[in-house]
């Protein structure tokens, strides 16, 4: 039992860190968006967490912050882009 639960799950996970990132933060060039990277990171909701004694960024430590979701929300905000990195 404990085997299929494990080949279960790994693979799950493999596909959810393949298409995400692990950190982002609404900006453009120099300028950040502290307020809204926060926003944005609580309205995606999921192990999202803002550090906002962190270079204001928003971090998934299991790598499913959607990066994608994560720019729609600073560009439907007004911003037009959105930093993310691993």
């Amino acid at each position: 039992m404990r085997f299929s639960i494990v080949a279960l799950v790994t693979p799950l996970l493999l596909a959810g860190s393949a298409l995400a990132g692990y950190n982002c933060k609404c900006q453009v060039g120099d300028v950040q968006y502290d307020s809204l990277s926060e926003k944005c990171c609580n309205q995606l909701g999921g192990f999202n967490v803002y550090h906002g004694d962190q270079h204001h960024q928003c971090s998934n430590a299991f790598g499913s912050l959607d990066n994608g979701a994560f720019v729609r929300c600073c560009q439907g905000n007004g911003v037009s882009a959105a930093f993310c990195w691993t």
